[in-house]
């Protein structure tokens, strides 16, 4: 039997809404060798009975059904199932531009690794923006080459997702690379991280090959995590001891500094999302009760940005009123009210 050059893992929970589109943002290419590993986290909906339908007509679907466990579960499931060369992960609910696997057989070299590429963003069905892991299109070829652009990709979050990448499957299975299924915030950054330690031989494409969907106001209704920030402070703590590892950690503190304020901000927002029930004393209580935690990660934080360093202003007041107050403004300019 044939490997496949390519499998697509595509973890599933209730998607009958957008699942044929992904599904059929594959089947409609004209390029047969690839295997499409759909992974049903116990779906609810009619999402399975429509893939069962589209996989009647093409053998490159397979269905697995598994008890609902989340979507580090769903994936790492689909590594173990997968045969192909290659693999990648695709959402539920985004989808391939017409000339995904064209552009993929043609740009992977033999000795590729992991190919990174753009995505355009999709909101409310129409385009948003593009966004590029890099300017001119590049082929790395030692750890060096890569750790250099790997700060840049770290910086402007572009390593985080799985889903802009493709790579080499006996890369991720020889290192028993997965995704971590304690946690539901930062999962794909881990998984990358791990994959960028050892890595050598990747390449960075200007091309946006997939759609990433976003509905307005989607952080207004998602859940309020009160243990988000210990997440990402523990994800932080992660990039600084992949960097250590490298070697770069001291020439790159500027930027470790930038993600610790956005973190932070971003976490004092989420006082704003509906799902949050304190009242405005408990906000207050909760920031300070922040404060205090990360006292030890805000304290030796500088930075010369300058949106950052305003932000880093706002909290070393410690002022858990005025912090609350440009949280509120943040949160309205996203759209969070």
């Amino acid at each position: 039997m044939q490997i496949p050059f390519l499998t697509i893992v595509i973890p599933m929970y209730n998607a009958e809404n957008t699942i044929k589109q992904a599904l059929n943002s594959i089947t409609a290419q004209a390029y047969n060798e690839i295997e499409i590993i759909v992974v049903n986290d116990g779906s609810t909906d009619c999402s399975l009975k429509i893939c069962e339908e589209l996989a009647i007509n093409d053998p490159r679907i397979k269905l697995f059904t598994i008890k609902n466990s989340g979507v580090s579960y769903a994936r790492n499931f689909g590594i173990d199932q997968a045969s192909g060369k290659y693999i990648t992960f695709l959402d539920s609910d985004d989808y391939y531009n017409d000339n995904f696997l064209s552009v993929v057989t043609s740009e992977i070299e033999e000795n590729t690794q992991m190919l990174v590429y753009g995505y355009n963003i999709v909101k409310d069905g129409q385009f948003s923006s593009f966004k590029s892991p890099i300017r001119e299109s590049v082929q790395l070829n030692t750890k060096d080459e890569f750790r250099k652009i790997a700060i840049s990709l770290i910086g402007n979050e572009m390593i985080n997702a799985p889903w802009n990448k493709i790579y080499l499957t006996s890369y991720i299975k020889l290192n028993n690379i997965s995704f971590p299924t304690n946690i539901d915030i930062g999962e794909d950054l881990s998984f990358n991280l791990l994959v960028a330690k050892n890595i050598s031989f990747v390449k960075l494409i200007n091309q946006a090959l997939i759609n990433y969907r976003v509905k307005s106001g989607e952080g207004l209704v998602s859940k309020f995590r009160p243990n988000r920030l210990e997440i990402r402070m523990s994800l932080l703590e992660k990039i600084k001891e992949t960097l250590l590892y490298w070697g770069l950690l001291d020439d790159n503190k500027p930027m470790l500094d930038r993600i610790l304020i956005k973190d932070f901000m971003a976490g004092i927002m989420d006082l704003y999302k509906k799902s949050c029930q304190f009242t405005k004393q408990e906000k207050l209580a909760f920031i300070q009760n922040v404060l205090i935690k990360e006292e030890k990660y805000l304290k030796d934080c500088s930075t010369r940005d300058p949106l950052t360093y305003i932000l880093k202003g706002i909290i070393s007041t410690k002022n858990s009123i005025i912090i609350l107050f440009f949280a509120k403004l943040l949160s309205i300019k996203r759209g969070f009210r």
